[in-house]
């Protein structure tokens, strides 16, 4: 990932990376779990964090549009929790109604809610070593 270039082009190419990882966790929990309930718990799991994360880059261009057109802060961050905590409670309904119907299991859906934890830190990690082997010349 290239670090200097614009924030745009850093967040399309972290955007990316978190699909390839995706994509990744889903074909290797195939041969990992061999059940059809777990795969499905990675590829929910996968897709949520995908899904999020672009509500969480609306919201924050939103954020940053209403803050440059003079908004007051506090109505700027009432606004933010309340859709943020809305979203939260969706999501909680719904995966609470797929475990009560037994169509997800656990382990699976954090595996694949955690492609942009593990993608992060992948990330830090390439920045790091580039660090390090620059100081190393």
């Amino acid at each position: 990932m290239n670090f200097s270039a614009p924030p745009e082009k850093i967040l399309r190419d972290f955007e990316f990376r978190n699909l390839l990882m995706g994509i990744f966790l889903v074909l290797i929990s195939i041969p990992l779990f061999r059940q059809p309930r777990a795969v499905f718990s990675v590829l929910l799991g996968v897709g949520l964090s995908l899904l999020l994360f672009q509500y969480l880059k609306r919201d924050g261009r939103e954020i940053a549009a209403r803050a440059l057109a003079g908004v007051p802060h506090g109505k700027i961050l009432r606004s933010f929790l309340v859709k943020y905590y809305l979203r939260l409670l969706v999501v909680g309904i719904f995966l609470g109604i797929l475990f009560y119907l037994r169509l997800i299991h656990p382990v699976p859906l954090t595996l694949g809610l955690s492609v942009g934890v593990i993608q992060l830190f992948w990330t830090l990690l390439e920045l790091g070593m580039r660090k390090i082997l620059a100081q190393a010349r």
